[in-house]
């Protein structure tokens, strides 16, 4: 008899099964599941010959020369630009009725082969949810160097971390309910416990809310964002943490104007969100005539003794376009005292599949012995099917009392392509 209930028990499961395999059929009737691959790849071979390396050999004496052939291992190369490091980038994209996502296969010198879900998402005419993502992606890097301010807190000025939303949209404006997705919960979301250290997403920001409206008015374009986040395991003193961010974009006739500024809540004692940072940059760039650029472009940040570094950068170009050539020119100037101004001269050409260029920067240029000029030059020539050869050229002397003292003096040459 238990042999019989046995088989009874998987009879009966077996039919549950079906039946709720068929129920599932018969609720997506008509939905088909669209697929799509894409692929990213890059290789790039390089031979570095530096001779000013200042290297030991085996036997313990000094070596100014070597040479180095390996593969390049840039920080990413999924941009597919020739040049940009090596590796293969497999997406699968899925598309199921109102559901969409897809797996990324990746492989390259950082992490040999991995394999990530990338945004899942179920969307139901104006509302969504899942893995949509953050609200906070066009303000905080608005304007020129807003996303490089010397801001200590820098993963701050660009929101919280979203790990899971519910969104409404409605033309220009997005508003979403949003959580960092906790680690330390279990499986039907109940909350076991708080990481101190906020790993888990747990300091002070675990939910909360945000909004983005974005619009345009004859030559006018905007953009808005807002988040707010919060956590029931927060301390007594926490602050909630906050973010909002409003850049402007005018373009009229030969002129362009953007603005952008954000402010963000940033930690600085035992409790969290306890000060804030504001932020704000522009470009204002004319164009005369068709040849010529004129720009002016600036950031700073004003964050009371949060950050220590001076972070105000004023830039200053022009760059004129003859023929086959290019001639830029600019200065930069920086709020440190003695140091970071920098003045650059660059000359490009381009014909056909031949590039090559030639620059000079003089960094520290407001310091009492500038560092010595740093002259970069190099040619490339790409063949019809992509690839690109490349052969560049770095040099400056040394300068003993400048604050860069080292002497540079390498010598590459390439071998690329990238789709």
């Amino acid at each position: 008899m238990k042999a019989i209930k046995i088989a009874s028990g998987v009879a009966v499961s077996a039919l549950a099964l079906a039946i709720s395999a068929q129920a599932n059929a018969a609720a997506h009737e008509g939905m088909a599941t669209e697929t799509e691959w894409s692929f990213t790849g890059s290789m790039e071979f390089l031979t570095v010959v530096d001779m000013a390396a200042g290297a030991v050999n085996r036997d313990g004496d000094a070596t100014d020369t070597v040479i180095d052939v390996e593969l390049d291992e840039e920080d990413d190369f999924d941009e597919g630009a020739a040049g940009d490091a090596w590796g293969l980038e497999t997406t699968l994209s899925v598309v199921h009725g109102p559901f969409s996502g897809g797996f990324i296969l990746t492989g390259d010198d950082e992490s040999d082969v991995s394999v990530e879900l990338d945004d899942l998402v179920v969307t139901d005419g104006a509302i969504s949810f899942g893995q949509t993502g953050s609200l906070v992606d066009e303000t905080h890097e608005y304007a020129y160097d807003m996303d490089d301010s010397g801001d200590s807190a820098a993963a701050r000025s660009e929101g919280r971390d979203v790990g899971a939303a519910l969104r409404y949209t409605m033309e220009g404006l997005k508003v979403q309910v949003e959580g960092s997705n906790r680690k330390d919960a279990s499986g039907d979301g109940v909350v076991t416990g708080i990481d101190a250290t906020g790993a888990n997403g747990t300091d002070s920001s675990d939910f909360g809310v945000a909004a983005q409206y974005m619009g345009e008015a004859d030559a006018l374009s905007y953009v808005a964002e807002a988040q707010f986040r919060t956590s029931s395991l927060g301390g007594d003193d926490d602050s909630p943490y906050t973010y909002f961010g409003v850049g402007a974009t005018y373009t009229m006739d030969i002129v362009t104007a953007k603005f952008g500024l954000n402010q963000y809540s940033v930690t600085t004692s035992a409790d969290f969100h306890d000060d804030a940072i504001l932020e704000y940059g522009f470009e204002l760039t004319a164009t005369p005539i068709d040849a010529l650029s004129v720009y002016l472009k600036g950031q700073d940040l004003d964050s009371g003794d949060v950050v220590a570094e001076e972070a105000m950068k004023l830039l200053v170009g022009a760059a004129y376009t003859v023929d086959a050539l290019k001639f830029t020119g600019e200065y930069e100037y920086t709020d440190v005292e003695e140091a970071g101004d920098e003045i650059m001269g660059r000359v490009d050409y381009t014909a056909g599949a031949i590039a090559a260029y030639g620059e000079v920067t003089i960094a520290n240029f407001d310091a009492d012995t500038a560092n010595a000029p740093l002259i970069e030059a190099g040619v490339s020539y790409t063949q019809d099917n992509g690839v690109k050869y490349a052969a560049d050229y770095d040099m400056r002397a040394e300068e003993t009392d400048a604050i860069d003292t080292a002497e540079i003096n390498r010598f590459r040459l390439t071998a690329a392509y990238a789709f």
